[in-house]
């Protein structure tokens, strides 16, 4: 079970919208710690409009040049157990997001080729997770922020909308044997005129072939509230957009050393409503310490 417990121990940052940072149901023991840094890479030439149809990165009624949405990040997660039942954790990202304009000719005119690139710590997400009941079915609620880093929020593309966000979730799991499942979900109050938000996700996972592999898949949903309004961008920007997405993801993974894991995830978006369309890549180190 040792091993079941670093794994079910963390949930990823949405690799594509900037879905909070959290872990399934389980609370680390006191002083123990997790530590997990990962790379990510994204490139996207399509995105779901406000109707949810596929279409170009242009705004409506604008020309389409082929624009592709690139997204490099290196993240930090980690957590602490203050106590048995009260765990923090906080993530952050270095992004470099870039937009590639291809040269294109429009109404007897020609568009030149053009690359817009900002790169810098992202936003910052810091939480606490409460177990309210042990047992094979652990409960906990979980309460978090999220606050910019000092970016400029006008960049294009830009790292973040400047905003400071809060979250509050529940959550419950439970594992036999050689799998697990973890469940959640909440609601996000967002600043500004950010739409607010239904969170949720489910996962399963767990050994493969031997207690020295690991896997997992996650299904992750965001749903603002409200109307969905087309974006008046002149090329669509994630980190502006109050979105409703659905992504499916899987991990494998490997123990090097005992606490140390290296893993490879894949995510899709399976559909959305202003909101990037495709695929994301992760690879990444985990590693855990147990004080006792």
């Amino acid at each position: 079970m040792t091993h079941l417990r670093a794994v079910a121990a963390i949930l990823a940052a949405s690799f594509v919208f900037p879905m909070a940072a959290f872990a399934g149901a389980w609370t680390q023991p006191g002083r123990d710690s997790y530590l997990r840094v990962t790379y990510a890479w994204w490139s996207t030439r399509t995105r779901f409009n406000a109707d949810g149809k596929k279409a170009a990165l242009e705004g409506p009624g604008r020309p389409e040049r082929g624009t592709e949405y690139r997204d490099r990040e290196l993240r930090v997660y980690g957590e602490y157990g203050i106590v048995d039942r009260l765990t923090a954790y906080g993530s952050l990202a270095y992004k470099r997001v870039q937009l590639f304009e291809p040269t294109a000719i429009v109404f007897g005119g020609v568009l030149p080729e053009a690359t817009h690139t900002t790169s810098g710590i992202g936003d910052v997400i810091l939480g606490g997770r409460f177990r309210i009941l042990d047992g094979r079915v652990p409960v906990s609620v979980a309460a978090e922020v999220k606050a910019p880093s000092g970016y400029s929020p006008s960049a294009s593309p830009s790292l973040g909308n400047g905003m400071l966000d809060a979250a509050v979730r529940g959550l419950v799991g439970t594992s036999a044997g050689w799998i697990y499942a973890t469940a959640d979900a909440g609601w996000s109050r967002r600043g500004g005129s950010y739409q607010d938000e239904i969170l949720f996700s489910a996962e399963i996972g767990g050994q493969l072939l031997s207690r020295h592999y690991f896997w997992r898949s996650v299904l992750r949903g965001r749903r603002s509230l409200g109307a969905m309004e087309s974006s008046d961008l002149a090329v669509f920007d994630p980190s502006l957009a109050s979105p409703r997405a659905l992504e499916l993801g899987l991990v494998v993974g490997e123990e090097l050393v005992s606490g140390v894991h290296i893993e490879a995830g894949l995510s899709h978006i399976l559909s959305g409503r202003n909101s990037l369309a495709g695929n994301a890549l992760e690879v990444g180190v985990t590693w855990s310490r147990r004080s006792h």
